[in-house]
């Protein structure tokens, strides 16, 4: 807890925690109005409105993740923080007015643009740690981070839900809440110390697609920097799948309601958030890199486990949250989901820290940049992934199971072209 104090971590913490809170509190408000008052945009219906709002968000990572990593490494990213945050507030402001006007094409301009303003934080928060903390704290760092952001995404998904549910009112506390969080974010970005540019001469690439293959050939000369950045793509993806598939997954297979829903994505959310901790907290000596074979390891053995844990397929609607509590079959399910998250937290926070430490920091923001760039495309994949096998007739606790496969032949291909990250799991592992 006393990296959280520290002023050369707690701003920023802070600050990354206020923007993911608001992503998913105006996220989960505007799908809830879509949903539930038929609120469109060009005539889509209300389900493709609601697939359309989450590729709305991603689109901005494919589009600009490797020139907002240039851009980090251009300047400093104390300053570019600030003025990130600066107008998020003029974004909240104006998502307000949208939500309380009811206008649906205006929020959906909103989400892009929140998309555009994670995009171009995401690779500061991951390059500016290793400017303000020493080497030896890079993993505890990585860990508060990812905690941070899971335990917004949560509070931010469910506080829209509760809100919106209170029908007027409840809309007027999202406007105020956005706009007041992002109030605060700006306030804590102003207590982050500087961090001057890296590399203040670069040039902005043109062709964002031939810089990110650039820093990939980069990455390739590393073959432990490259694991690194696909095994982290990979996170995305293989979380992608289970976060997409709970809810046909709770009404078809487990018989739930939405409150099931809610159940799991909460203890998926919390349970990588905590893995995430702990990995940094054990990731500071011999263990440093065994968190992703570990982690790894763990996340296909609950994946499998989870394929079967429902027992028989239930009545669509026939339990609610209580009932799925009370019995064994629902709480199996619960703790293999609570294990998938564990094991997924374990296994990222390492790769943020190989990273850190593989890279130069003078380009550090674009490798991270370009890191992001292929999570956007491994998400992508997951949706084709999932479509793929669903469409030729796999259930979904099939479709878990092979995903579970598929990741231990991923696992055992990064420890192939790294075995570093077998380090410390028995005397001379990891050796290269």
């Amino acid at each position: 807890m006393r990296l959280l104090f520290q002023r050369a971590f707690g701003p920023l913490f802070a600050t990354q925690f206020c923007g993911a809170f608001n992503d998913n509190l105006f996220k989960s408000a505007f799908m809830l109005m879509v949903a539930f008052e038929g609120r469109s945009v060009g005539g889509l219906s209300p389900g493709l409105m609601v697939n359309a709002v989450a590729a709305v968000f991603i689109l901005p990572f494919l589009l600009f993740s490797v020139t907002a990593g240039e851009c980090a490494d251009k300047w400093d990213k104390a300053r570019m923080t600030r003025l990130i945050k600066l107008l998020e507030v003029a974004l909240m402001a104006f998502g307000a007015w949208a939500l309380m006007a009811h206008q649906a094409g205006a929020m959906l301009v909103v989400v892009f643009l929140l998309g555009c303003h994670s995009t171009f934080f995401g690779p500061i928060k991951f390059a500016l740690l290793p400017q303000h903390l020493p080497d030896h704290q890079w993993s505890l760092g990585n860990g508060w981070i990812e905690l941070g952001t899971f335990a917004a995404i949560l509070l931010g998904t469910n506080l829209g839900g509760l809100l919106m549910a209170w029908g007027e009112p409840g809309r007027g506390g999202v406007a105020l809440a956005v706009l007041a969080v992002a109030l605060a974010g700006y306030g804590f970005s102003r207590h982050i110390p500087a961090a001057p540019a890296p590399d203040p001469g670069l040039s902005l690439s043109r062709n964002p697609l031939r810089e990110a293959w650039r820093q990939l050939r980069v990455a390739a000369a590393d073959r432990t920097l490259l694991a690194a950045m696909l095994g982290n793509s990979w996170f995305w993806c293989f979380g992608s799948v289970f976060l997409t598939q709970f809810p046909a997954y709770t009404r078809d297979t487990l018989g739930g309601t939405e409150t099931v829903v809610t159940l799991l994505w909460t203890g998926l959310a919390l349970a990588v958030g905590t893995g995430s901790l702990l990995s940094g907290l054990c990731g500071q000596g011999r263990w440093r890199w065994a968190g992703v074979s570990v982690g790894g390891a763990g996340m296909t053995l609950a994946a499998c486990d989870l394929a079967g844990a429902q027992g028989a397929v239930a009545v669509a609607g026939s339990r609610d949250a209580g009932a799925f509590l009370h019995s064994l079959s629902g709480l199996h399910v619960l703790a293999d989901t609570v294990l998938v998250g564990l094991f997924a937290g374990a296994y990222i926070v390492p790769l943020y820290s190989l990273i850190q430490s593989r890279t130069a920091a003078s380009e550090r923001a674009r490798i991270l940049g370009t890191t992001n760039f292929l999570n956007a495309l491994f998400m992508v994949g997951a949706a084709l992934w999932a479509m793929a096998l669903l469409s030729r007739g796999l259930t979904i606790p099939q479709l878990f199971f092979a995903t579970g496969v598929l990741n231990a032949v991923v696992l055992a291909a990064l420890v192939l072209g790294s075995p570093l990250l077998l380090q410390g799991l028995w005397p001379g592992a990891g050796r290269q």
